[in-house]
Order: structure tokens, then C-alpha cells, then sequence
């Protein structure tokens, strides 16, 4: 279990499997509140990160 910080006060409780989604911008963390260890995946995207899409 962990605690998700969303900016503004703004804090809920992430369980096992979930997801939170950060938007643009937006102020946001994450803290282990549990006795079991915590893995954090991130993944960013960006429309501009100068990838281009192989052609099929």
C-alpha cells in the first residue's frame, strides 16, 4: 500500500495493482505506507520526444 500524492493536498491510498495517472504539469509522488517493500513502475510519454513510428 502507498500513498499517492496528487498536488494540491490531494492524497489517496494506492493499493496492489492499481494505476495513477500524473496529467502535464501536475505536482505528484508517491510513499510507501506498507511493511512490504513497494515497486514503482514510471512511464513517460511525450508527443514531442522525437520518435518516429516505423513503417509497417
Amino acid at each position: 500500500m502507498a500513498d499517492y500524492f496528487q498536488g494540491n493536498g490531494i492524497v489517496r491510498a494506492l493499493r496492489e495493482g492499481e494505476i495513477a495517472v500524473a496529467r502535464p504539469g501536475q505536482v505528484h509522488g508517491a510513499r510507501n505506507t506498507g511493511t512490504e517493500p513497494f515497486v514503482l513502475v514510471s512511464v513517460v510519454a511525450s508527443a514531442n520526444a522525437g520518435f518516429v513510428l516505423a513503417e509497417r
